[in-house]
């Protein structure tokens, strides 16, 4: 079942992760290259309605949303040059709707985005990254989160109401065929953030089914076969380039966890990194890994 939210509580809940005065907002992000050492490189600010950059696969451009109801900067999906974050352009309005949550394509000509309304369900779709051309429509759903196969499939949110909170879980949605595929759903709890190794035989996530966020594994194709990787907290994994570990969040620091891929019931220490600060809330991931695996795109907010 997909959930309707009226629009100005669906920016601010987005974009905050919940409902918080004006006087905590921050008046803008920086947006910065952060390596695993801490070295922090700003590339330019944006919007204080900016969230969850996303980087393309040659490394060289970046896809954003932007909510301000009111301002210039409108509701919408923007893309820009890694080297000229103020000469963004905006993409095309799928009309009357927000257009928002973009991620390329895994050879970078399209983006993949969310499409919201108040007198619809949502639902993915996507265009040409250059803007031309029309959006097509691929599936009514929540959000996408990556794919599967070198773009053969692709990962994609649930959602169900359950007690009020959300109930997400991941499946996937075969291209060529367009079959839905459920991959972890679990009753009254989340799962969401799903990464897959450079291998394609394991899935990482974000689940909340022991109380709090932790990071879980489990190979692909699914034996049944589940890990619980974290246990002290953990969101929004994303996988080293060798495979051998993963990146996660913690109450607004990195880490970094090697994984004993012999025995991923063998309980392995997180090392904390020197990256703190950055902007995150509950659910959807607002930073990115580039392609050389060493450097993090995230935001900073900036305050009055």
């Amino acid at each position: 079942m997909t959930r309707t939210i009226p629009i100005a509580t669906l920016a601010l809940t987005l974009l905050l992760g919940s409902v918080v005065s004006h006087a905590q907002a921050p008046v803008g992000f920086e947006l910065a290259l952060v390596a695993v050492d801490g070295t922090k490189t700003v590339l330019g600010q944006l919007p204080a309605s900016v969230y969850a950059p996303r980087i393309s696969p040659d490394g060289k451009r970046i896809a954003f949303e932007t909510r301000d109801l009111s301002g210039a900067d409108g509701p919408r999906l923007w893309t820009a040059e890694m080297s000229n974050i103020a000469g963004r352009k905006p993409l095309p309005l799928v009309v009357g709707q927000i257009n928002w949550a973009p991620m390329w394509t895994p050879d970078g000509d399209r983006v993949v985005f969310i499409v919201s309304g108040s007198d619809r369900p949502d639902a993915v779709y996507w265009r040409r990254a250059d803007g031309t051309g029309d959006a097509e429509h691929l599936i009514d759903t929540r959000a996408a989160e990556g794919w599967i196969a070198g773009g053969k499939q692709l990962r994609f949110l649930t959602l169900k109401e359950s007690a009020g909170n959300r109930d997400y879980g991941i499946a996937m949605l075969d291209m060529a065929s367009h079959k839905v595929t459920p991959l972890v759903d679990l009753p009254t709890s989340a799962q969401h953030s799903s990464a897959v190794s450079p291998d394609g035989k394991w899935m990482a996530y974000a689940s909340n089914e022991t109380g709090r966020y932790e990071v879980w594994m489990e190979p692909l194709p699914q034996t049944g076969m589940r890990y619980q990787i974290t246990h002290d907290g953990g969101s929004h994994p994303m996988w080293l380039l060798d495979g051998q570990g993963l990146y996660f969040d913690r109450d607004h620091q990195m880490f970094r966890l090697a994984l004993n891929m012999k025995d991923l019931s063998s309980r392995v220490e997180a090392a904390a990194l020197p990256i703190k600060g950055f902007a995150q809330a509950e659910y959807r991931r607002q930073f990115d890994l580039m392609p050389d695996g060493r450097q993090f795109l995230m935001l900073f907010p900036v305050s009055r």
